[in-house]
């Protein structure tokens, strides 16, 4: 498969399903009409050698921001953002993968380039961390292992420092 990245354009959303209704609705229903109102752009992962229009997978990443004092301690002297009441970060707020194609690691493949940007674009914006609610236990289980953590004790919110991918990327990069 030669998965290609780009923003949503005339793909194929009616025929998307991942098996979660919102994630589905969102493509379908929500996907462009952001991206037309510049609130984050919806990208598409699809398969250049087959059926271009045909989406594989997506994700939909936006500016966000948070106030220090809702990181927990370790977090919050990690990241040093201490009590700044607004800290840019990335919201990787939507990722789905056509039914047709989980269990092949698409999935880890979209995490990853949402990452590479969050971080390609740190230097440009500002981003401390990149953000997410994952849906369900399996999500979470997805971005635990691209270093995910909670945000605090107790709740769905995961984050992980823009820092830690950076090292992680370059650590990675150094070793091929």
């Amino acid at each position: 498969m030669n998965l290609s990245f780009q923003p949503l354009g005339n793909h194929d959303r009616a025929a998307f399903s991942c098996g979660e209704n919102s994630i589905d609705d969102f493509l379908k229903r929500y996907a462009a009409q952001r991206r037309q109102r510049h609130i984050g752009v919806p990208i598409v992962a699809v398969d250049a050698d087959t059926d271009p229009q045909q989406i594989v997978g997506y994700y939909f990443m936006l500016p966000h921001e948070f106030r220090g004092t809702e990181l927990s301690d370790p977090l919050r002297k990690g990241t040093r953002v201490g009590h700044l009441s607004a800290v840019p970060a990335a919201m990787l707020a939507q990722l789905g993968v056509s039914l047709a194609f989980q269990g092949k690691g698409i999935g880890k493949i979209l995490v990853r380039h949402a990452l590479q940007r969050a971080c390609s674009i740190a230097d440009t914006w500002g981003c401390v961390a990149v953000i997410t609610d994952p849906l369900n236990e399996r999500a979470r289980e997805l971005y635990t292992g691209f270093d995910f953590v909670p945000i605090r004790d107790g709740t769905q919110r995961m984050i992980v420092p823009i820092k830690t991918l950076i090292s992680a990327f370059k650590a990675e990069n150094a070793g091929r």
